[in-house]
């Protein structure tokens, strides 16, 4: 301010001439009061916007409101290359680009906060009509209604004129809703809240009040939209305004729009003053409607999703064109704008439903980011307005759908197997919870018999992971065919959280009928799934969902037996050692267990490889073998994100130890290495049918001794053992109860320094400290033991207390010695055989005044 004392003193000037003047113009206040209102409470509301933006900022075209579109849920597309196939994508953990369609009630685009990847988001409308057209600003209305402003300020040009917003000007109406709710009134307790929020949709205004009045909710929704027969347009000198629109009759207008054919039916069928009344109307064209007819009347085809062809058990034929007429209707005025994602709509046909679905375009869509369907067919022209109603133009004729999805598997000759297991898997129970829509991918018979036998058996039981197999089939939403765009791939995801990619391909066409049925159901190009199955039947809707017949039942490792997960892993010296010693069914019946596998490289050389290819018939009910296997099967499962330094029950009754270990040289609190009795995790978490499976480099064999035993029984270590018994700390190492690693010299290091030797074994103090010298009180593996180059040097402390130096070269170093023999597992830790006498360096400390001196 000491800057500009003139501006300053300028502005209180101003203020004071204001208020003494008294000429503060009452409507203008008001008109900039209300703009202002409207402008901050939008900002309350978070859900329908993607930025703030002032007038000024945007582009002209946008300033109006009129070309803002619908927001919508995030999408990503995936274009196909020619030469691209599904195997090459990679897995959904490293995927750049993803479709993942709704999961569940999404609503409305309108109501939601949105952006396309791959394309530049569109600016939304957080502001209001603050008056002075969308030139203005909040600054420049502020100070046009200061008298005298624009004298002291010329060139500012701030005298244009208000507007009010177009949802307080004539021909609009307005819906209010109020609805109470209890609120804990404790808590409330003489507190007065009151919050409001509003949106601006595309063909709405919505705000929303919530209050608090005597502990109880308070909401009050006003919803100001143009009344029927008016539109909002834009006036060059009024903004935008609700102008009259010449409109005609629900008839007129569907026969405009290319369905006179359907239009034909409902006079004839003496429905004329059904239609005469408040209704929104899907219609097919002419074409489609003509084609519908034809193959509905054929002897040998009666194309309606409640029963399909020669399978069906149910022939529904009598079903009468004013029937299906009516199952075209709905009461009521219903825009695009105003459908949620798996709204029921309820028809004028005993009560059966049109299923609304709203699904994104692929990036760089010519027409609009959405595309609506109902009961799976797409809308071909939306919210053509009528004297009595609204009409939507649809791809194909909507049969009526009343029954459910397992109601109509029952029907089905061809699912016999699939509605045993949906019942012996319970599978069924979820598919029968009210207020949930379902997508199935339904296999035949003839797909079950494509399994090899064991798997099919178990599946045919309900045993095993046949619950995880069906489920893969499954989504908790509803998918339509037409959300698989061509030389695209589409993603979302099932009832196990797996991925499933879809693709449309050029097939060759089948049969006639086949082509008949594809032609008035879905596009004639085949789609597949998971690059394995194809839909040979699409968009079979149901009350609480769709199905889409398949010719492959779709597998999924989480529904694997382990034995089938060993052969894709290429474990084969393992999955042979079960087979021969008929442990192989009572190893896929194990559940909540962990696996831990040593690889191929692993049991090369080892005693039961030599034993698998010389006697194999010998290993037949072998104990030992029994109990080797079994120590190779953790109890719980467990992923390796939930490990940690502990032990794991094994099925044989005796443990194995965990470890972990940080590898970077910064990040030394990040744990990414894992060993299991010091054999390390190569490769981890593959699930299988009630287990997982980790792959080790080494074979576990169970620790029989403690560390003193392994030093009394190895004759290489005698002159080691010596000056343990010399220092006192016999004890130490047999001791069970604790965990150490141990170096220790060979007898060969003694001999090359004799007299050290002899003359340390007589002073039991020092040969303490030496031998705690080459003691940690903790277990560490060599793939604990990382390169360590300067400034990240690592070190570890010994139970002397002396820091060692741990580094990897061409072998395991710890500070002057280097490992030769890596990893002897005892009871009580682990063991590693060095070449030379750990010597700690001296830790040095620079006096303090040298620092400064």
């Amino acid at each position: 301010m000491e800057r500009f004392p003139s501006i300053s003193l300028l502005l209180l000037v101003t203020l004071v001439a204001f208020v003494a003047t008294e000429e503060f113009d009452d409507a203008r206040s008001s008109r900039f009061s209300d703009g202002f209102n409207q402008w901050h409470t939008g900002l309350l509301d978070f859900s329908g916007t993607q930025g703030l933006f002032w007038p000024h900022q945007l582009d002209p075209e946008f300033r109006d409101g009129s070309n803002f579109g619908a927001r919508q849920p995030a999408v990503e597309h995936i274009p196909m290359k020619p030469d691209e196939s599904i195997s090459d994508k990679p897995d959904r953990d490293t995927e750049p680009l993803d479709v993942e369609f709704i999961s569940g009630a999404i609503g409305n685009p309108d109501d939601t906060q949105v952006q396309i990847d791959n394309q530049p988001p569109r600016p939304v409308q957080p502001y209001p009509a603050f008056g002075g057209g969308f030139d203005d600003t909040l600054f420049q209305h502020t100070f046009t209604n200061f008298p005298g402003f624009n004298s002291f300020f010329p060139g500012f040009g701030f005298n244009r004129p208000q507007l009010r917003p177009w949802w307080r000007g004539q021909n609009v109406c307005t819906e209010k809703e109020e609805d109470i709710e209890e609120w804990d009134r404790e808590m409330l307790s003489g507190l007065s809240l009151n919050f409001e929020s509003c949106v601006e949709k595309t063909n709405k205004h919505v705000c929303k009040t919530i209050a608090n009045r005597n502990g109880q909710k308070y909401t009050v929704t006003e919803t100001h939209k143009c009344c029927h027969g008016f539109e909002k347009t834009r006036d060059s000198s009024r903004g935008i305004t609700c102008h009259k629109v010449d409109l005609h009759t629900v008839e007129e207008t569907a026969e405009s729009l290319g369905a006179k054919e359907f239009m034909r039916s409902i006079k004839n069928n003496g429905l004329t003053e059904r239609i005469t009344e408040n209704i929104t109307m899907f219609v097919p064209l002419d074409s489609a409607f003509t084609d519908f007819s034809e193959k509905m009347f054929e002897t040998n085809l009666v194309v309606l999703p409640l029963a399909r062809n020669r399978r069906a058990a149910k022939d529904v034929s009598g079903i009468t064109t004013k029937e299906l007429a009516l199952a075209h209707i709905v009461d009521g005025f219903i825009r695009t704008e105003d459908i949620q994602n798996e709204q029921l709509l309820t028809t004028s046909y005993e009560n059966s439903t049109i299923r609304m679905n709203i699904f994104p375009r692929p990036p760089n869509h010519d027409s609009h980011d959405f595309r609506y369907t109902a009961n799976c067919a797409p809308l071909l022209k939306v919210n053509k307005v009528a004297t009595n109603g609204i009409v939507h133009v649809v791809e194909k004729v909507l049969s009526p759908v009343t029954q459910s999805i397992l109601e109509l598997i029952e029907q089905r000759e061809d699912m016999t197997i699939l509605r045993t297991v949906l019942q012996k898997t319970e599978i069924d129970k979820l598919l029968a919870q009210e207020g949930k829509s379902f997508t199935l991918f339904a296999p035949t018979d003839r797909a079950f018999e494509k399994l090899e036998p064991h798997l099919r058996r178990t599946i045919k039981e309900g045993s095993g992971c046949a619950a995880n197999i069906i489920k893969n089939h499954v989504l908790d939403l509803t998918f339509c065919s037409c959300a698989v765009v061509n030389t695209v791939m589409t993603h979302t995801y099932n009832l196990l959280d797996q991925k499933m990619t879809f693709e449309r391909l050029d097939g060759e066409k089948g049969s006639p009928e086949e082509t008949e049925v594809a032609d008035m159901n879905s596009s004639s190009q085949e789609i597949s799934v998971n690059g394995l199955a194809k839909i040979t039947e699409a968009d079979i809707m149901a009350t609480n969902g769709v199905i889409h017949v398949i010719d492959t039942v779709i597998p999924t490792e989480s529904g694997m037996p382990i034995t089938s997960m060993l052969t894709s892993q290429n474990l084969t010296t393992f999955k042979r050692l079960l087979e021969v010693s008929g442990r192989e069914e009572e190893f896929e019946l194990m559940t909540n267990v962990s696996f831990f596998v040593p690889s191929e490289r692993a049991f090369k050389d080892s005693k039961w490889a030599k034993e698998l290819e010389e006697n194999p018939e010998g290993l037949k009910d072998n104990e030992e073998l029994t109990t080797f296997l079994n120590y190779h099967v953790g109890v719980p499962l467990i992923k390796t994100c939930d490990l940690s330094d502990d032990m794991i029950r094994t099925k044989a009754g005796s443990d194995l130890r965990v470890n972990l270990y940080a590898t970077h040289p910064v990040f030394s609190n990040v744990m990414n290495r894992a060993t299991v009795n010091c054999a390390r995790l190569i490769h981890f978490d593959d699930e299988s049918c009630g287990a997982v499976l980790h792959q080790v480099d080494k074979i576990l064999e169970p620790p029989t001794k403690s560390l003193l035993e392994t030093l009394e029984t190895t004759e290489k270590y005698s002159k080691w053992l010596n000056f343990v018994r010399a220092a006192n700390l016999t004890s130490l190492l047999e001791d069970t109860e604790q965990d150490y690693t141990i170096m220790v010299p060979t007898n060969d290091v003694f001999r090359e320094q004799g007299e050290w030797y002899e003359e340390k074994l007589t002073r039991p103090q020092e040969a303490e400290m030496i031998v705690k010298n080459h003691m940690l009180q903790d277990v560490l593996c060599c793939a604990g033991i990382v390169p360590s180059d300067w400034p990240f040097v690592r070190t570890i402390e010994a139970l002397s207390g002396r820091p060692l130096r741990i580094d990897r070269g061409r072998r395991p170093v710890v500070a002057n010695a280097g490992i030769t023999k890596c990893d002897v597992v005892a009871k009580n830790g682990v063991l590693h055989e060095i070449n030379d006498v750990i010597i700690p360096k001296e830790r040095h400390r620079t006096p303090v005044s040298s620092f400064f001196w």
